[in-house]
């Protein structure tokens, strides 16, 4: 068909380029984010504004609204309160030896609609275990978090 010429034909052409304009604002809406890839070792301590050795004395979760999915949906996180015995400072300011810190870490728990993403840390040490943490300072939130997703390092006792 040749719309070219006639008012109608100017009018479906702009009927299909404001379709074309609303489908494309609607689908860069949607907040499509993957998973984030673990990072090096090297990557872990350039990233890092504190590195700290120390035992965990305290560990405390409960689930709630996902602050990280913002998407619509169900989204739920369960989120970890970590009490660290510092041992030893590699990197950083902001804790000392024998001082106890709090640190937060979170895997998600519901997703619904099932949506790619950030999987939170991993993997999440328990009570008496020697860890290694890459941290960050959350400025809104005002706590130290570890670097996504394997900012936490278990250490294994020799036998």
């Amino acid at each position: 068909m040749d719309y070219s010429g006639s008012f109608n034909g100017w009018f479906f052409m702009r009927k299909q380029l404001i379709t074309f304009i609303l489908a494309a604002l609607a689908f860069g809406a949607v907040d499509l984010r993957a998973a984030v890839a673990p990072r090096s070792l090297k990557q872990l301590e350039k990233q890092s504004e504190l590195i700290v050795t120390g035992k965990v004395v305290a560990i405390e979760s409960r689930v709630q609204k996902s602050r990280v999915e913002r998407a619509f949906g169900i989204h739920r996180d369960k989120v970890f309160t970590l009490t660290i015995k510092v041992a030893f400072i590699s990197k950083g300011t902001g804790a000392k030896s024998d001082e106890e810190i709090r640190i937060v870490a979170w895997q998600p728990v519901v997703r619904i609609p099932r949506l790619p993403g950030p999987q939170g840390h991993g993997p999440i040490p328990g009570k008496g275990d020697t860890v290694t943490m890459y941290l960050k300072w959350n400025k809104a939130e005002k706590l130290w978090e570890p670097l996504l997703p394997n900012g936490i390092e278990i250490k294994k006792e020799a036998p």
